[in-house]
């Protein structure tokens, strides 16, 4: 396995990371992590209630964030 962190310490693009407390697949410190880890990593807590980050309340929200984050220069 690669050493997530310092792999992601490498990444200097600006670089949005979505995840939600409530996944059980995926822990949400694992997100944490790598954003902490990347430079210019932003996290945005879906709100969602699975992995399913596109069936949870927060969707419009998270939307709107990836929309801004792909237009921003």
């Amino acid at each position: 396995m690669l050493p997530v962190p310092d792999c992601a310490a490498q990444v200097h693009q600006p670089a949005l990371i979505i995840a939600t407390r409530h996944d059980r697949s995926v822990p949400f410190a694992h997100a944490e992590s790598l954003a902490a880890a990347m430079p210019n990593g932003e996290l945005v807590d879906a709100r969602a209630d699975s992995h399913l980050i596109w069936f949870g309340p927060g969707y419009p929200r998270v939307a709107a964030r990836i929309r801004h984050f792909l237009t921003a220069a």
